[in-house]
């Protein structure tokens, strides 16, 4: 008896369940949301992710735009994988990848690269003397302090303090820029805002590998003073 009761009950069930996602209202099966771990649109990935710092269309944010094409040119994937996934410390970038406490997967990494790559990097092409994405020796603080005053202090200040374009040794913006930041900001600089990359100080010559990484040596410097 028991036994017979027992199919009965799953017969009914599976009489039931077909006819619930009849239910009037019920979303149908397609329109579930879908698992956020399994989104890899670059568009979605982005704007919940990264326009917050970086721009709607990748410029006029806080942090460094991703559409400038000089940055593009620089910076291989895999340094662009690594900053996104791990983060970049000594600045207010965080890690990403489920890996290193954030909540995407490793194909959803992927293609936030390739989305970035694929939206703006068709214009990215290295120019003759540009100066490499990692500085390949460690730049002179008193080398720095002269460039300074030749290719900066005419919108940062004489000490950096403050001019037209804002203080770049005050410790609040010091502190979300490591060495590698200022670096890339040197190089390709904001083109949003109008800060000249390593070649486009009008009148003056292109900055060399070394004179990037003298300047990165003066104002890394400043932290300490």
């Amino acid at each position: 008896m028991k036994r017979k009761l027992a199919s009965a009950a799953a017969v009914l069930i599976l009489l039931i369940l077909p006819a619930c996602n009849r239910i009037s209202g019920r979303p149908s099966v397609s329109a579930w949301p879908e698992n956020p771990s399994k989104v890899t649109d670059f568009t979605v990935l982005y704007r919940e992710n990264c326009a917050g710092c970086h721009g709607d269309n990748g410029e006029f944010g806080a942090a460094l735009p991703l559409n400038n094409s000089a940055y593009l040119a620089i910076v291989d994937d895999a340094s662009m994988r690594l900053a996104i996934a791990n983060g970049i410390a000594g600045t207010s970038m965080p890690a990403f990848a489920i890996s290193s406490g954030g909540m995407l997967s490793d194909d959803q990494v992927t293609a936030i690269v390739k989305g970035i790559r694929s939206k703006w990097g068709s214009s990215a092409k290295l120019v003759a003397g540009t100066p490499a994405y990692l500085a390949e020796n460690t730049g002179d603080a008193a080398s720095g302090a002269k460039l300074f005053g030749v290719y900066c202090a005419s919108c940062h200040g004489d000490d950096g303090a403050g001019g037209k374009a804002g203080a770049v040794t005050d410790a609040s913006f010091l502190a979300l820029y490591n060495d590698q930041s200022l670096r890339t900001l040197i190089i390709a600089g904001r083109p949003d805002l109008g800060h000249p990359g390593w070649h486009d100080y009008p009148g003056k010559a292109p900055l060399a590998a070394a004179q990037v990484s003298d300047l990165v040596a003066w104002l890394a410097a400043q932290r300490q003073s």
